[in-house]
Parts: C-alpha cells; structure tokens; sequence
C-alpha cells in the first residue's frame, strides 16, 4: 500500500491523506526541454486506466514476439535465434506475473499466458520437427556411403 500526504506549507500541517493499493508507476521517455516540467513518473491509481495501459503494452510485446516467431519459423535454420525468442517469451512471462499481478483482472493474466505458452510451444515442435529432419538427412548421408 501506498499514501499520498497533502501537506499545507504555510500552516505545517498535513491536510489530506489518500491510501492507494498498488498504482501502476510508469517512467515516461521524455526529452527534458527549457518551459518544460520535468516528469520522473507517473503513479496510475484508477483500475479501469490501469489495466488497459497494461493490455495496451502487452498486446504490443505480443505483436513484436509473434512477428519474431513467424520470422523464424519461415525460414531460420538458426536455433540461436529460436533461443532468443523463448528467452523473450519467458521475460514476458516474468513481467506479467510480478508487474502486471495488481493492476490486471487475473482472467486477463490468464489470457496473456496462455497466448505466451501457445507461442512458446510452436517454437519448441517446430525445432523439435528441424531437429529430426537435420538428423534423418545425417543417416541418409552416412548410409550413403
């Protein structure tokens, strides 16, 4: 839990007190410039914009991971890649269950887990299937010869 401490300067004393549970804090990537307010975050205390700022951002990671996904299943034969894209699905994941945990409905966190594992198992059977068809031309070689 948090607070808010409205303090009165001239009459030193404290005129108001909000207890916020759990506000979403997002540090905006503004250049400072001269007439400009300096910003270092912004602490979002209503459910309703909260959880559609997280939806709207993971709806966005999740574009960018499926685009990633798509990209290696066309045509990469490199399992570095392939690596790359669950350790990204995995970070998500993370980020879902430690930031999002307060500030989303848990059937939505449900929903955003269940599209990372649906990604997260097409990439495993598709370097499972490049796995066997790497080893079946192997014994085609060696019995070749």
């Amino acid at each position: 839990m948090e607070y808010i401490i409205h303090k009165d300067g001239k009459k030193k004393k404290i005129t108001s007190v909000i207890k916020m549970d759990y506000p979403y804090v997002m540090k905006p990537k503004i250049k400072h410039r001269d007439g400009m307010l300096e910003i270092k975050e912004i602490a979002i205390i209503n459910p309703f914009i909260k959880e559609k700022i997280c939806l709207a951002q993971f709806n966005r990671v999740f574009k960018r991971l499926t685009k990633i996904t798509l990209e290696i299943m066309d045509g990469s034969d490199n399992e570095g890649d392939g690596i790359i894209a669950l350790n990204e699905i995995l970070h998500t994941k993370e980020i879902i269950l430690d930031q999002y945990l307060h500030s989303v409905s848990k059937q939505e966190i449900k929903k955003m887990l269940k599209k990372l594992e649906y990604l997260e198992e097409q990439l495993k059977s598709y370097f499972i299937s490049l796995n066997m068809k790497m080893n079946y031309i192997n014994e085609e070689k060696t019995k070749g010869r």
